[in-house]
């Protein structure tokens, strides 16, 4: 029995080097955030936050603490 030795494909991997980023890549100062239609109910108050490209994140809370609404004020899905 004899097995037919197949050679890989060769591949070639193209990185693209982009411009360097200047920080930090976000900054908050005094933010307040909140829902719309819950009549300026605050959920977060006076947020003051540095991300640089060196960040390491880890939100850590109790139920009902602003986790959730912080993450979907960075992604732009709430108003600050």
């Amino acid at each position: 029995m004899s097995a037919e030795v197949l050679q890989d494909p060769g591949v070639i991997f193209m990185f693209p080097n982009p411009e360097k980023i200047s920080p930090p890549l976000c900054r908050l100062d005094e933010a307040v955030i909140s829902y719309p239609n819950t009549n300026n109910k605050v959920i977060l108050d006076k947020v003051n936050m540095n991300i640089d490209l060196d960040t390491r994140i880890a939100l850590i809370g109790p139920n009902g603490g602003g986790k959730s609404t912080l993450v979907k004020a960075l992604n732009g899905l709430l108003e600050l």
